[in-house]
């Protein structure tokens, strides 16, 4: 049974995440949502989201976001640039007539060299209206595009590759968040200026609102103690129950799932620091605490009665759950008198244990209660 219990360990701590939630990678999904909505064509060999992207990729990425292939294609621009290839030459003259690139020098562009996720993120800031000296420079690039919500701890892991796969994911968020003159999204601001066809940005567009509006509900804090149960079954008839509680006491959280008394999952966020304790050790590298779920995590989002329903892409968790062998992950939450009430997460997953393979079914519900809120750590734990 113990061997048993260890093997769902990561489908519970998939669904416990939910509650918190700390996510990763894999965003052909958001391939192609850009791709519905024009704004993203890939190359002649498909999406290529394995590959590190050139500059001249990422300055075609970023005027197709914005919206102005046409009007970029429809012109000739001078620029200083003297290694421009004629296919980016639109995309390269649109963004130096527009001050949203200056170049490597005064003559060169860069144009096959790789584009790293601090140039990207250069790139997505000035897209959203902050020029250099709007609160960063060009170091600080990527921690000022973190602050905005533009890279999380979803689409840019500093400890790979940046590849195409990273550009299409921030790319997709910084359509997401509000610019800077404070006229909402980006995404509307480009639908206001007939930039992306409404009826191609519909379904994009809802994810954003209600992922928006769940993150207000989120960041309500709120004191407040929530009972937690998980239920975990296979096909061949087996079934565990564990119990456990989610406390939230002055904007940190605290949440724990035990099963015969022994704890198998913690989840604690102080400070806007998540950790996470499983397999009897706590995670060494702390990550900040999103405000919301990413949405390049998501892979469809619906708002009725209330609820929100989420549904996710299982890779993104796999990744970060060092492959972690997840079918189906969900996620719901009820608004009640103005904050988050109950919520559910459910999991899928085919495992092998004692050499047969099964699938297994894990379902979580958090229910609030009348107890008085009171944060807790593991002992030993520092956070």
């Amino acid at each position: 049974m113990k061997r048993w219990v260890q093997r769902t360990t990561a489908g519970i701590c998939a669904a416990v995440s939910l509650m918190g939630t700390a996510l990763a990678a894999d965003f052909t999904h958001c391939a192609e949502a850009l791709q519905a909505m024009e704004l993203f064509t890939g190359t002649k060999h498909g999406y290529e989201l394995d590959r590190a992207p050139t500059r001249a990729e990422a300055a075609a990425m970023l005027v197709r976001l914005l919206g102005r292939e046409e009007d970029a294609k429809s012109k000739t621009y001078r620029t200083p640039f003297r290694d421009v290839p004629k296919w980016a030459a639109p995309y390269v003259g649109w963004l130096y007539e527009n001050k949203l690139t200056v170049g490597m020098s005064a003559t060169k562009f860069g144009t096959a060299e790789l584009c790293n996720a601090q140039q990207y993120a250069t790139f997505l800031l000035r897209a959203l209206g902050y020029a250099e000296g709007d609160g960063y420079t060009y170091k600080t690039a990527l921690d000022y595009a973190k602050t905005l919500g533009v890279i999380d701890a979803v689409n840019y892991d500093s400890s790979k590759k940046f590849l195409r796969d990273q550009m299409v994911a921030m790319s997709y968020t910084a359509l997401s968040r509000e610019v800077k003159t404070g006229d909402g999204m980006l995404l509307d601001t480009l639908i206001a200026e007939d930039s992306i066809d409404i009826k191609k940005a519909a379904h994009t567009k809802a994810i954003f609102d209600n992922n928006n509006a769940y993150a207000e509900l989120k960041n309500r804090k709120q004191d407040r103690s929530d009972t937690l149960t998980a239920a975990i079954s296979a096909a061949n008839g087996t079934e565990l129950t564990y119990t456990g509680k989610i406390v939230r006491e002055n904007g940190n959280l605290a949440a724990e799932l035990r099963y015969a008394d022994a704890l198998i999952v913690g989840v604690y966020e102080k400070h806007g620091v998540q950790y996470l304790f499983t397999n009897g050790k706590t995670i060494n590298h702390p990550v900040p605490a999103p405000n919301t779920i990413p949405v390049s995590a998501i892979l469809d989002l619906t708002t009725k009665n209330d609820t929100y329903a989420y549904s996710f892409v299982p890779a993104v968790l796999n990744r970060t759950l060092k492959g972690a062998p997840l079918k189906q992950v969900s996620y719901s939450a009820k608004e009640e008198n103005g904050s988050i009430g109950q919520q559910t997460a459910r999991v899928q997953m085919d495992l092998t244990i004692g050499g047969k393979r099964d699938t297994y079914k894990i379902e979580m519900h958090v229910q609030p209660n009348e107890e008085q809120p009171s944060l807790f750590v593991p002992e030993g734990m520092e956070v």
